[in-house]
Protein backbone atom coordinates (compact mmCIF):
# COMPACT_ATOMS: atom_id res chain seq x y z
CA UNK A 1 0.00 0.00 0.00
CA UNK A 2 3.06 2.27 0.14
CA UNK A 3 3.42 4.13 -3.18
CA UNK A 4 7.19 4.26 -2.64
CA UNK A 5 7.48 0.46 -2.40
CA UNK A 6 8.88 -1.50 -5.34
CA UNK A 7 5.90 -3.86 -4.99
CA UNK A 8 3.23 -1.14 -4.69
CA UNK A 9 -0.13 -2.37 -5.96
CA UNK A 10 1.02 -5.99 -6.15
CA UNK A 11 -0.33 -7.96 -3.17
CA UNK A 12 1.43 -11.20 -4.17
CA UNK A 13 4.88 -9.67 -4.51
CA UNK A 14 4.40 -7.58 -1.37
CA UNK A 15 3.43 -10.67 0.65
CA UNK A 16 6.37 -12.67 -0.70
CA UNK A 17 8.76 -9.83 0.10
CA UNK A 18 7.28 -9.69 3.63
CA UNK A 19 8.22 -13.36 4.06
CA UNK A 20 4.87 -15.13 3.60
CA UNK A 21 4.76 -18.58 2.00
CA UNK A 22 3.76 -18.70 -1.70
CA UNK A 23 0.37 -20.33 -1.06
CA UNK A 24 -0.66 -17.78 1.57
CA UNK A 25 0.74 -14.90 -0.49
CA UNK A 26 -1.41 -15.96 -3.44
CA UNK A 27 -4.54 -15.93 -1.28
CA UNK A 28 -3.98 -12.44 0.13
CA UNK A 29 -5.10 -10.69 -3.04
CA UNK A 30 -8.32 -12.70 -3.09
CA UNK A 31 -9.31 -11.96 0.48
CA UNK A 32 -12.04 -9.37 0.91
CA UNK A 33 -10.91 -8.03 4.26
CA UNK A 34 -12.55 -4.83 5.49
CA UNK A 35 -9.23 -3.19 6.48
CA UNK A 36 -7.85 -3.75 3.00
CA UNK A 37 -11.03 -2.43 1.36
CA UNK A 38 -10.88 0.67 3.57
CA UNK A 39 -7.28 1.35 2.55
CA UNK A 40 -8.28 1.09 -1.10
CA UNK A 41 -11.20 3.49 -0.53
CA UNK A 42 -8.86 5.94 1.21
CA UNK A 43 -6.47 5.89 -1.74
CA UNK A 44 -9.38 6.40 -4.14
CA UNK A 45 -10.71 9.35 -2.13
CA UNK A 46 -7.29 10.94 -1.93
CA UNK A 47 -6.76 10.46 -5.67
CA UNK A 48 -10.15 12.07 -6.33
CA UNK A 49 -9.30 15.01 -4.05
CA UNK A 50 -6.01 15.46 -5.87
CA UNK A 51 -7.85 15.42 -9.24
CA UNK A 52 -10.22 18.14 -7.96
CA UNK A 53 -7.23 20.18 -6.81
CA UNK A 54 -5.63 19.83 -10.24
CA UNK A 55 -8.93 20.76 -11.90
CA UNK A 56 -9.24 23.89 -9.78
CA UNK A 57 -5.68 24.95 -10.56
CA UNK A 58 -6.37 24.60 -14.30
CA UNK A 59 -9.75 26.40 -14.34
CA UNK A 60 -10.22 29.57 -16.31
CA UNK A 61 -11.84 32.54 -14.56
CA UNK A 62 -15.56 31.96 -14.21
CA UNK A 63 -17.97 34.87 -14.27
CA UNK A 64 -21.31 33.47 -12.98
CA UNK A 65 -21.61 33.64 -9.21
CA UNK A 66 -23.10 30.14 -8.90
CA UNK A 67 -20.09 28.69 -10.74
CA UNK A 68 -17.81 30.56 -8.37
CA UNK A 69 -19.63 29.08 -5.40
CA UNK A 70 -19.32 25.59 -6.88
CA UNK A 71 -15.60 26.09 -7.34
CA UNK A 72 -15.28 27.20 -3.70
CA UNK A 73 -17.16 24.13 -2.50
CA UNK A 74 -14.98 21.82 -4.60
CA UNK A 75 -11.81 23.50 -3.33
CA UNK A 76 -12.88 23.25 0.30
CA UNK A 77 -13.83 19.60 -0.13
CA UNK A 78 -10.58 18.69 -1.84
CA UNK A 79 -8.56 20.53 0.81
CA UNK A 80 -10.46 18.80 3.63
CA UNK A 81 -9.88 15.34 2.16
CA UNK A 82 -6.25 15.96 1.23
CA UNK A 83 -5.28 17.42 4.63
CA UNK A 84 -6.83 14.52 6.52
CA UNK A 85 -6.16 11.55 4.29
CA UNK A 86 -2.87 12.74 2.85
CA UNK A 87 -1.43 14.07 6.11
CA UNK A 88 2.16 13.25 5.24
CA UNK A 89 1.97 15.34 2.10
CA UNK A 90 -0.67 18.02 2.65
CA UNK A 91 -1.21 18.81 6.34
CA UNK A 92 0.09 22.08 7.72
CA UNK A 93 2.68 21.91 10.44
CA UNK A 94 1.77 23.82 13.56
CA UNK A 95 3.98 24.45 16.55
CA UNK A 96 2.65 25.54 19.89
CA UNK A 97 4.76 27.91 21.94
CA UNK A 98 4.32 30.30 24.81
CA UNK A 99 4.70 34.08 24.62
CA UNK A 100 7.61 35.25 22.43
CA UNK A 101 8.25 31.69 21.20
CA UNK A 102 9.22 30.39 24.63
CA UNK A 103 8.20 26.95 25.89
CA UNK A 104 4.67 26.45 27.11
CA UNK A 105 4.36 26.48 30.91
CA UNK A 106 4.00 23.08 32.53
CA UNK A 107 0.55 22.84 34.09
CA UNK A 108 0.47 22.34 37.84
CA UNK A 109 -2.47 20.48 39.31
CA UNK A 110 -3.17 20.58 43.00
CA UNK A 111 -5.90 18.41 44.45
CA UNK A 112 -7.46 19.82 47.62
CA UNK A 113 -8.30 17.66 50.58
CA UNK A 114 -11.96 17.80 49.50
CA UNK A 115 -10.99 16.25 46.12
CA UNK A 116 -11.53 19.36 43.99
CA UNK A 117 -8.91 20.64 41.56
CA UNK A 118 -7.24 24.01 42.18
Amino acid sequence: MNPNSETFGNALQSALRAGYEQEYAESIGNQKTEWFAEIIRDFQRLAKAERVLDEMLDLAILSPLDSHQLVKIKQDTAKFIAERMGKQKYSQRQELTGPDGKELPTPILHVSSDGSDD
